[in-house]
């Protein structure tokens, strides 16, 4: 009785131990999946910014690349396999231990139903043999009465102190004893005998239950083996055709690399291949000689205005004010345009603010420039000469052609420094 309660208490301990320990396998490769494939992510995004910033490029830099690419494709399915086994394997575990498992507070469910049907089938053989151990007691304990009495029975007939009365006593108390041996082993017998013919009974009924404890076995064995076919399935990257398809990919891409396409393309972009830019033959023009030598930048039209004079001067009056106004970001403006906006400018009721800006932007405040103002507004010497040539070495007088001059109005207040320069008041036209 004591070793079947301990079969099925090991059984059933030992089932869901083993549930226990599956589950925990299981999250933790779960865990190990993860892992790889983050490492595998960072691993791939370290390479792929020293590959950004690194000196290899084209076919080659595709095949390193593509060595990357792999990581992260490989990542992906590592990380789907780490999701697969807690999905499709670890929860199914955890809720057929929840449905097979009932834990009590002492023990589980069906181990005590189990423990209970051994105990139902056992209760009739178990009187049977408590009657058999009772009987055999007192067979055992009549038949040393028995001896006991037989050797009193001899010493005294070999004593001739003894009183004849008290041997013949002697004698019917062994007789006695005879009888109760006689009886014991009938019912001793008895008792085995109505034991025995019940065995048959009592196997069945306990294999009855053992079967049922056997089935419940059989069932965790068998939900084991399909959790282990689900984690081989999880496992199994060759049966992806994605996994195959990385690797086709990933040699496909190594083998594109090509050094003579890699070679070509250095040297068209650096090396003898690359496009030239040779000086040309420019033709002289007496009235744009030193003004073609700069940028020129045109708004809205190739026309400007006509620059009288140019003259080098030191005065800081365009400074003093350039925090307030913005300048010209050049010395041409196209008249169509200065006429335009001058047009806006007077038939349209805004802002000072806005008139200012609009002025600014597209009108000249004086008919001199000096070659400070226009060094500050194109941010370099618009009138360089490559060559080395003095600017002061060439004729400073510029062609008027009579063209009509543009209406200005004046932004800030300016003193002339030289007699070809005009004073004016800020606002005057």
């Amino acid at each position: 009785m004591n070793a079947t309660l301990i079969l099925v208490n090991t059984t059933f301990l030992g089932g869901n131990i083993s549930v226990g320990v599956n589950r925990q396998l299981i999250e933790t490769r779960s865990d190990i999946e993860k892992s790889y494939a983050k490492q595998l992510s960072q691993w791939s995004r370290k390479w792929n910014e020293f590959l950004d910033k690194g000196p290899e490029y084209g076919t080659t830099q595709a095949a390193w690349r593509s060595v990357l690419t792999e990581a992260d494709k490989l990542c992906e399915l590592h990380t789907e396999v780490a999701e697969k086994l807690m999905t499709n394997v670890y929860l199914q575990i955890k809720q057929w231990n929840k449905e097979n498992y009932h834990k009590t507070m002492i023990n589980f469910r069906e181990s005590k139903d189990k423990e209970d049907n051994f105990r139902r089938a056992q209760k009739p053989w178990m009187k049977r043999y408590q009657k058999v151990i009772l009987a055999k007691k007192e067979y055992h304990a009549s038949c040393k009465q028995e001896k006991s009495t037989a050797n009193q029975e001899n010493n005294a007939k070999g004593d001739p102190s003894i009183p004849v009365e008290q041997v013949k006593k002697l004698g019917e108390k062994l007789q006695k004893c005879r009888t109760d041996v006689e009886n014991a082993r009938e019912k001793y017998t008895a008792a085995l005998h109505d034991l025995n013919s019940y065995n048959p009974k009592y196997i069945e009924e306990m294999t009855f239950v053992f079967n049922e404890c056997q089935e419940m076995e059989r069932r965790r064995l068998m939900f084991f083996k399909q959790m282990l076919f689900g984690i081989h399935h999880c496992l199994d990257l060759s049966q992806d055709h994605r996994f195959a398809e990385i690797y086709r990919q990933f040699y496909q891409q190594i083998n594109c690399a090509d050094c003579e396409k890699d070679l070509r393309w250095w040297s068209n972009i650096y090396g003898a291949g690359m496009s030239m830019n040779w000086p040309e033959f420019e033709e002289y023009s007496p009235e744009l000689h030193n003004i073609t030598k700069s940028k020129k930048t045109n708004f809205g039209s190739n026309e400007g205005i006509t620059i009288t004079s140019i003259k080098h001067s030191r005065d800081s009056s365009y400074a003093s004010n350039s925090s307030d106004h913005m300048v010209p970001s050049g010395p041409y403006i196209s008249a169509e345009t200065a006429d335009d906006h001058y047009a806006d400018s007077t038939n349209t009721n805004s802002t000072s603010a806005t008139t200012t800006s609009t002025t600014t932007t597209t009108t000249t405040t004086t008919t001199t420039t000096t070659y400070d103002e226009v060094k500050a507004a194109d941010g370099k010497n618009p009138f360089g000469d490559p060559d080395g040539e003095d600017w002061e070495d060439e004729d400073m007088t510029l062609v008027d052609d009579n063209r009509p001059g543009v209406p200005v109005r004046a932004l800030y207040d300016y003193h002339e420094t030289a007699q070809d320069e005009l004073t004016f008041k800020a606002g005057e036209r």
